[in-house]
């Protein structure tokens, strides 16, 4: 029985070691090789997509690295309380360093529309960290 041809899909041949290809159908169980394959390249085509403001690009590298280096000191950082703790004390530390002047005037933007102007910044971070866990849960859906 043919396949169902879709327009926006090519067929593409590639030569794999014999062990990556089993790493690759364990990974991509029901799903097979060439949906894992797939799976795989677009989520490195959105890694590259790195922010545009060069300040949080630093701050993903240094929780990237606090974490693995809290990984490598005392195991995984999110079920050891010593490295969650290094974790924590440095995400601190660095994001202390860049804090905005005493007095500095909040920049206007869309926050304006979208929160109370007496929201505390933890119900704000509460709120987009909320929208986050919804974001995951959708592309979840969507593998």
């Amino acid at each position: 029985m043919a396949r169902k041809s879709d327009d926006n899909m090519r067929q593409s041949a590639i030569r794999l070691p014999s062990d990556l290809r089993k790493r690759l159908e364990r990974a991509g169980g029901h799903r097979g090789v060439g949906a894992e394959i797939r799976r795989r390249l677009e989520a490195s085509f959105e890694a590259e997509k790195a922010p545009a403001n060069a300040k949080t690009r630093d701050l993903i590298e240094a929780v990237t690295f606090l974490a693995d280096k809290a990984d490598f000191y005392y195991g995984d950082w999110s079920t050891s309380a010593s490295g969650f703790d290094v974790l924590s004390a440095g995400l601190r530390l660095f994001l202390a360093a860049r804090q905005p002047e005493a007095g500095a005037q909040p920049d206007a933007d869309a926050s304006d529309l979208f929160f109370d102007p007496n929201s505390t910044p933890e119900s704000i971070a509460r709120f987009i960290l909320a929208d986050l866990m919804w974001v995951k849960r959708e592309e979840k859906k969507l593998r």
